[in-house]
């Protein structure tokens, strides 16, 4: 309760004004007079409504001055996201690395082949190991990723700018090479494909098109290494095997697993053939000429494959398995057995599986 002293000099008028209408329904009183009174208390209430009001003003003013500074630093930083992850010309991580293949003889028109052998004489490696490196380095990555959306006050790494979602890649990358490949006996070709920098942070780059676009990381790293026999046949910097549909790059020679239908179709471009059985079915295995798309550097090949998928209706059904690796590469495979058709290869999507599983790609998925 206000003190009596205090209460008299708020409600103490201050000024006030009286207006004199005349009427023509009173005949008593054929004036009607409004009186208006200014006190303290209402001066203090008009004050604090007009302050509120200026500062709405003033944090919308600088909200919006926020918004256009942010604006223009996810401009700067998308301009320059492409520089740095295509690397400086130099190997970052290159210790004990060099681009040796351990001998082994690559049939550069089968890649998918060469994946196979490839895989079929790596070293096994024991599942307790395994289970050991998997569960320190998930503690981790799911601690960075939690301070990330904490310390930005985002709910989704999609909502990220491009400078803090390459501070966190640095962190998943480093973390990744660090904890599981180098305590993994990698081959010496895979390591130095999967962790070298020279043309490109490929890490680095899986995790940030992941985020924009949606492709799992561990299905771009694989797609990546089986389509160039892991850096060691890259036609037009083009590491996806994407077709040009144009046919203006020259024709080199590749290989495809046709049907009856199929061969018949695409009998034009065969250089020779012979029928095989896979998966119980009978297949042509062609050799065969055919362009692909050539691309100006690696980080415009990765993020034309992130595209292709995603605006291609055909690759639709991919994004309905969310992040799990399995599902995507069972879909991605041959239209034979059920899939969406990226490549003709009836063991393709095994082959991803088998790659993701040897090198714990899918770790890198979120």
């Amino acid at each position: 309760m206000l003190p009596i002293p205090f209460k008299k000099w708020v409600t103490r008028p201050v000024y006030s004004i009286s207006i004199t209408i005349p009427t023509s329904f009173r005949k008593n009183k054929p004036v009607l007079t409004l009186s208006i009174q200014l006190n303290n208390r209402l001066i203090f209430a008009l004050i604090g409504i007009f302050t509120i009001v200026a500062i709405l003003q003033v944090s919308i003013l600088i909200s919006e001055k926020g918004d256009k500074q942010l604006a223009n630093v996810d401009g700067i930083t998308e301009n320059t996201t492409k520089e740095y992850l295509e690397g400086n010309g130099l190997n970052e991580n290159n210790s004990n690395q060099n681009n040796e293949v351990n001998g082994d003889e690559i049939e550069y028109n089968d890649v998918v082949d060469y994946g196979y052998k490839h895989l079929s004489k790596s070293s096994s490696i024991s599942k307790t190991e395994t289970e050991d490196k998997r569960k320190k380095f998930l503690k981790i990555k799911h601690t960075f990723i939690s301070e990330a959306l904490i310390e930005n006050q985002v709910s989704r790494l999609d909502q990220l700018n491009d400078q803090k979602m390459i501070i966190l890649n640095q962190k998943l990358s480093k973390a990744f090479i660090t904890i599981v490949l180098n305590q993994t006996k990698v081959e010496t070709h895979v390591m130095a494909y999967f962790t070298g920098t020279k043309d490109l942070k490929k890490f680095e780059t899986a995790l940030m098109e992941q985020a924009k676009y949606h492709v799992p990381a561990s299905i771009k790293l694989a797609q990546s290494a089986l389509e160039t026999a892991y850096g060691q046949r890259i036609v037009n910097n083009n590491y996806f095997g994407i077709k040009d549909k144009r046919g203006k790059t020259k024709a080199i020679t590749t290989t495809e697993y046709y049907t009856k239908a199929e061969y018949k179709a695409n009998k034009s471009k065969i250089v020779s053939s012979k029928l095989i059985q896979k998966n119980g079915k009978t297949l042509y295995k062609c050799l065969i000429k055919d362009s692909f798309a050539d691309y100006v550097s690696p980080w415009e090949s990765f993020r034309a494959h992130s595209i292709f998928l995603n605006k291609s209706k055909r690759y639709s059904p991919l994004f309905t398995k969310g992040k799990n690796y399995e599902d995507w590469a069972d879909k991605i495979g041959s239209t034979k057995y059920g899939g969406v058709g990226y490549a003709t290869s009836p063991i393709y999507g095994e082959l991803l599986k088998k790659i993701i599983k040897r090198y714990n790609l899918d770790l890198l998925d979120y």
